[in-house]
């Protein structure tokens, strides 16, 4: 048995697949959720003898693979979320996320494992996903000699009430002008808002009086004064802010220069700032490379790697999920063989929807998470894969939906297999500030003769059940990450269905499991 830590492990699917070869055993696991964090310490062989590590920054990896008599494999999935075009719309432009790839390859080149797996989003090998110079790294980084390639991006447009933004961000004076992000976010969703009157009005009565105590606490604390905040005090309650609010983005677009800022430096990022005689946009010069390369370059010296998008379809899961994976052996385990990619099965059988679910058709579901185990009803005829999900499992868990209002009961009842969203009648949309950007994956029926799209939260998706008209429970969406049901979410119904969504399916992770192992075995 190999010896396994599984890092970012979430609920434990890509532990759990590993264990199901009975071929490596999970001895470390870290993971920073606490309900996650249960759910794994639930449901793992051996869970008594797993070392829980609750955060990866910091962890003393040499340390720990002493204690542990030595760790053979390393697998996991550290979260990136990349640094593109779309993202630098938001008003962050550095998500932290995505230095936890840098962690996962500390911890590789610190304990020196045989072997690494690395799981992560099918985009990772794109240029979309990348890092930017930092002071952290910088040294290491041009070491490996990974090519830089300069950006620009831009922090906001060069002046808002006279006041020029490059002046106060050289000045690094910008605290004296910021507003609290309470402040700022309660700002921000207001002019979201401004153009749906419905819930224009529901906000303000809602959250009016909070913004009025910012503001107030605002103008105690600090000498600048904007005339649009006192305008926005006086009148939050009138019809006419509305005029106001649209005058709103400016100023938005001030602060934002100043939270922009303040992530660069905290990130330790290396920029300058310039202002652009053209547009008058005051934009950080960075440098930035790709992720992939960072990767591929970090511990090249010691391990033989492979890399490429797999699919949870050829494992026999009943969902097209891709994903990029990284497979590293230790040169000196390898030899002279070279490591390939698992390719795609010649003949590929693909588990449907209604193979994965429809025999639950009958069973009892619940809005509360504290039910207690549900009967398994009787099911006209159970797919081969209905039996293994079923195995040594005597009443049904997580059997949990969503709690579904009049709006949503309508759009269910309206929408056909394969429908989403954008099929609704224009009536049942109006309460979408811009329906024409909801993406299809909302309020989407699922085709039961079909293998579902790629599982992620389908509570806030509202995904629906390919024949009910109600969203497919926590359990159902665990069957279609091929999680057997007596594996059973621990904590909020929100948390179980954002773990179900995040895992890796086990039945995936058994896959790359078998196939590391068949590298490992040979040469050992």
């Amino acid at each position: 048995m190999y010896k396994t830590m599984d890092l970012f492990a979430g609920a434990g699917g890509l532990s759990y697949g590993f264990e199901m070869t009975n071929k490596f055993q999970i001895v470390a696991a870290a993971e920073k959720n606490e309900n996650a964090r249960k759910t794994y310490q639930s449901n793992h062989k051996k869970k008594d003898e797993i070392e829980i590590i609750k955060d990866v920054i910091g962890c003393n990896f040499t340390k720990l693979n002493k204690e542990m008599g030595g760790i053979d494999i390393i697998i996991g999935g550290p979260p990136c979320q990349g640094f593109s075009n779309a993202n630098r719309q938001k008003n962050h432009i550095i998500s932290m996320n995505n230095s936890l790839v840098k962690e996962y390859f500390r911890a590789v080149m610190e304990i020196k494992p045989k072997a690494f797996v690395m799981e992560n989003v099918s985009m990772l090998a794109s240029e979309t996903h990348r890092f930017y110079d930092s002071r952290i790294d910088h040294e290491i980084v041009m070491k490996l000699g990974i090519e830089m390639q300069e950006e620009e991006l831009v922090i906001s447009k060069g002046a808002y009430d006279n006041l020029r933004v490059l002046d106060i961000l050289q000045k690094n004076s910008y605290k004296e002008y910021e507003i609290s992000s309470e402040l700022f976010q309660l700002l921000n969703v207001l002019y979201k808002n401004r153009n749906n009157d419905d819930k224009l009005k529901k906000y303000i009565e809602k959250n009016g009086k909070k913004i009025v105590k910012e503001i107030s606490r605002h103008k105690e604390t600090k000498e600048n004064d904007f005339s649009i905040l006192n305008v926005i005090e006086n009148h939050i309650f009138e019809d006419s802010i509305i005029d106001v609010i649209e005058q709103l983005s400016g100023f938005l677009n001030f602060q934002k220069a100043f939270i922009l800022k303040k992530e660069l430096d905290d990130n330790q990022i290396l920029y300058e700032f310039e202002e652009k005689t053209r547009t008058g946009n005051v934009v950080a010069k960075v440098h930035s490379y790709p992720v992939i390369q960072y990767v591929k370059k970090i511990v090249e010296e010691n391990y033989k790697q492979c890399s490429g998008v797999v699919n949870s379809l050829w494992y026999g899961v009943p969902q097209d999920r891709k994903r990029y994976v990284v497979f590293g052996v230790r040169k000196d385990i390898l030899g002279e063989q070279e490591l390939k990619m698992p390719s795609k099965p010649e003949e590929l059988q693909t588990i449907s929807v209604n193979n994965a679910i429809i025999d639950l058709i009958n069973c009892q579901t619940t809005e509360n998470v504290s039910t207690d185990a549900i009967p398994y009803a009787d099911a006209e005829q159970l797919s081969q894969y209905a039996q293994k999900m079923r195995e040594d499992s005597k009443a049904l868990y997580n059997h949990v939906i969503t709690r579904s209002g009049k709006d949503a009961k309508e759009r269910f009842a309206q929408l056909k297999e394969g429908q989403n969203f954008h099929d609704l009648d224009e009536k049942l949309k109006s309460n979408y500030a811009d329906p024409k950007r909801t993406q299809n994956s909302i309020y989407l029926r699922l085709k039961g003769n079909e293998p579902s799209g790629t599982v992620i939260n389908v509570r806030k998706s509202m995904w629906i059940h390919p024949r009910l008209d109600r969203a497919i429970s926590v359990r159902e969406a665990a069957r279609l990450q091929s999680f057997p049901d007596k594996f059973i979410f621990e904590g909020s119904k929100d948390s179980q269905y954002q773990q179900v969504g995040n895992a890796v399916p086990p039945l995936m992770a058994q896959g790359l499991a078998e196939w590391l192992y068949k590298y490992i075995r040979e040469q050992e």
